[in-house]
């Protein structure tokens, strides 16, 4: 993977590129992955869940594997819990509550950390992606996570690699390009922005850790800490 780094100064550009024929399966329930016809090699995408009552953020993986068996089961963390595609990749959750680790992702071609919750505020830790480290709740610590944001209770979360909004729109089983940026490349998923303002309508954003709002889907520690997700290209 060493050629991500190389690339990852043009954000205009997916890091990470096309994989296979382009095809993609989310994940946001445990499920099984099973290989359609022709297909030897896929590329997963796993996600943990955001720690709960502003916990840490979840943190990711991300592997190809080659010879991939006929069918593959898919774990999806629910909030705390730890994603996995099969027995090739997995990435835990982050832990609960304030000063709440965030999750590892392990056994990956690329591997990351979610961000560490407040010890101060009620601010969760944002989720890892691709691009990084989830970033901390504010007064949590010194790492800058490149990743989704954290969050605090009593100004603005901080912001993700974007910028404080999300830049692109993700519920449960669902993702389309945001506005602001019409990025087309599932590399964005993991960079919104923390919530803050210590309320939950200024909840996390697209993995971002909140403020007393929900943690940003998938993985964003928050009052209520994301689900994970997995996704599989091929």
């Amino acid at each position: 993977m060493s050629n991500l780094q190389a690339i990852q100064n043009f954000p205009v550009n997916p890091i990470s590129g096309t994989y296979g024929s382009g095809k993609i399966q989310l994940f946001s329930a445990s499920g099984t992955f099973t290989r359609p016809t022709g297909v030897t090699n896929v590329r997963a995408r796993c996600f943990g869940g955001g720690g709960d009552t502003n916990g840490g953020g979840g943190g990711f993986t991300i592997k190809e594997v080659t010879s991939v068996t006929a069918t593959v089961t898919v774990t999806v963390g629910a909030a705390g819990g730890t994603s996995s595609f099969g027995s090739f990749c997995t990435a835990t959750g982050g832990t609960a509550g304030a000063g709440g680790v965030g999750g590892v992702g392990s056994g990956g071609d690329y591997n990351s950390t979610g961000g560490t919750s407040s010890t101060a505020t009620a601010g969760g830790g944002g989720v890892a992606s691709i691009w990084g480290n989830g970033g901390d709740g504010a007064n949590a610590g010194t790492k800058a996570g490149a990743s989704g944001g954290g969050g605090s209770s009593n100004q603005p979360g901080t912001a993700g690699l974007f910028g404080a909004s999300s830049q692109c729109v993700l519920t449960t089983g669902t993702f389309s390009s945001g506005s602001a940026t019409n990025w087309n490349s599932i590399d964005i998923i993991g960079t919104g922005g923390g919530g803050g303002g210590g309320d939950r309508t200024t909840s996390g954003q697209n993995g971002g850790g909140s403020g007393s709002g929900y943690g940003g889907y998938p993985g964003g520690g928050g009052n209520g800490g994301a689900r994970g997700l997995v996704i599989v290209e091929y």
